[in-house]
């Protein structure tokens, strides 16, 4: 597309969203006329028009703007178009293929993991997980994967953030314990979920890296207990590990130690 061929209002609405980011999560209508050279009336009719469709959400306390859930919305109607499912599927199938039950791909979204794959294995009553579907990060052993790899002060943060509410019984609860489960799921190199999640289901996970190190994603395999008994877990873990371990090195990720 030529830059004459731009609509010009469009290109700034565009500009708007493309000034918040980690750095500058809230914004006023000052700082963005600012940013963008733009006069404070045309940056406020830009604004309004995009907190009107759910681009942008006002914080009702300092009247600043942040993004708002509409893109995530947008985003997750990209699904399909997502490089790390699309580079995670011939291993995720092999991993079904070895164990015949079901295996999750999910990524971490706030309080919740959020499932982008799942692959069902043949057998009767496999576990439920559907794509798109959100589950508490702290009762799955995706969530507690990628969770793993967060320092000890960052977690406390996030549990500070979004509780630990009991999904089960057995869900854990405590902060201290949390963090306890944490320093085991790294120790051994794979969470478990042992109906913290769903009474009568396990699961095992293993979080996956990008090319910068940073953990993006995970995957698990879920199955009822009465097929997952707890001395198969190490093995299964092990095997896990390999499937993340070959998404990791197929996104770019090049460890020192896995």
């Amino acid at each position: 597309m030529s830059h004459t061929s731009k609509i010009g209002s469009v290109q700034r609405a565009i500009d708007i969203l493309n000034l918040f980011d980690q750095q500058n999560p809230e914004l006023g209508t000052t700082e963005i006329a600012r940013a963008l050279g733009l006069h404070k009336s045309t940056a406020a009719s830009l604004v309004s028009t995009l907190a009107a469709n759910g681009f942008l959400t006002q914080n009702p306390e300092t009247r600043k703007y942040r993004l708002g859930l509409k893109l995530v919305e947008r985003a997750f109607a990209m699904l399909d178009q997502i490089e790390i499912r699309r580079i995670a599927y011939p291993a995720l199938q092999q991993l079904r293929d070895q164990w015949n039950e079901t295996v999750n791909l999910a990524i971490l979204d706030g309080a919740d993991v959020v499932f982008i794959e799942r692959m069902l294995g043949t057998k009767a009553l496999g576990m439920r997980s559907e794509v798109g579907r959100r589950e508490r990060a702290h009762s799955t052993a995706l969530g507690k994967a990628i969770l793993s790899c967060y320092p000890n002060p960052k977690v406390l943060e996030w549990i500070s953030t979004y509780g630990l509410p009991p999904v089960t019984p057995k869900t854990i609860t405590d902060p201290d314990q949390f963090v306890a489960e944490l320093d085991k799921v790294r120790e051994q190199g794979y969470a478990v979920d042992d109906e913290e999640n769903e009474i009568g289901g396990r699961c095992v996970g293993v979080p996956i890296f990008d090319h910068t190190g940073n953990v993006v994603a995970a995957v698990s395999i879920s199955a009822p207990t009465a097929r997952l008994p707890l001395e198969d877990i190490p093995r299964m873990g092990a095997m896990v590990r390999e499937t993340a371990k070959t998404i990791s090195r197929n996104l770019g990720y090049l460890p020192r130690v896995f």
